[in-house]
């Protein structure tokens, strides 16, 4: 059996055992494939060559946000800036971001913050960009179902702020919408509420969607189920 073969057989089981323990897409495959298969390339890539980039992550509802859970936006904060560290390792890539608790400090203690503009706040924390994920909706169960079943739907506004250009404006606008589950239909409520469960796994998601914007993630990713 020559090199090549033996090598596509390897990934074939790899691929097979990542569908078969679920569909994190941080399991062991992402890592262990890392060379091995094509990536698709970040849409905005924070990373550069030449010196590390420092990048601040503000998560926030709209005021008028639709949701079903309170806070979620500082739980889905947390999620990606965790994703983004582990992606940010796994592609080699300088990218430093200030840990979501020192943000959450910083929001706590500025009541007003969301006065101040992002390049203000990206100031106070000495970055090059600022990561803006608004909240425009976010839910959790299929409508009209009173609660019985889980059916995720959000849409978040991005932007991102180079601070090296503040009169420019943002240098990255996206607009993202999801569903979750996406390739079946909605879930039933367990009789244990496991509500916590289904929204880490729907927050998981989205985060996971949202960093492939900013860094490569690995082409077999893009067909694991959810």
């Amino acid at each position: 059996m020559d090199v090549t073969w033996r090598r596509r057989l390897i990934a074939g089981v790899l691929l097979l055992a990542a569908f078969g323990i679920g569909c994190n897409p941080l399991t062991s495959v992402y890592f262990l494939m890392v060379g091995v298969d094509p990536k698709f390339e970040a849409e905005f890539r924070l990373a550069t060559p030449d010196k590390e980039s420092r990048v601040l992550v503000l998560c926030y509802s709209a005021p008028d946000v639709r949701t079903d859970v309170v806070g979620i936006d500082r739980q889905l904060g947390t999620q990606f800036v965790r994703q983004l560290e582990e992606r940010r390792k796994a592609n080699k890539e300088k990218i430093w971001i200030v840990p979501a608790h020192k943000v959450e400090t910083f929001k706590n203690d500025n009541p007003s913050w969301k006065t101040m503009g992002a390049a203000e706040i990206g100031r106070q924390f000495d970055v090059d960009y600022v990561i803006d994920l608004e909240v425009v909706s976010l839910n959790l169960y299929e409508p009209l179902s009173h609660k019985s079943l889980y059916k995720g739907r959000c849409k978040i506004d991005l932007a991102v702020h180079d601070l090296h250009k503040p009169n420019e404006g943002p240098v990255f606008k996206s607009s993202f919408s999801a569903e979750y589950p996406r390739t079946r239909g909605p879930i039933p409520v367990a009789d244990d509420n496991n509500t916590d469960k289904f929204r880490d796994m729907f927050l998981n998601r989205i985060a996971t969607d949202i960093c492939w914007k900013f860094t490569a993630h690995l082409t077999q990713e893009e067909y694991k189920c959810d």
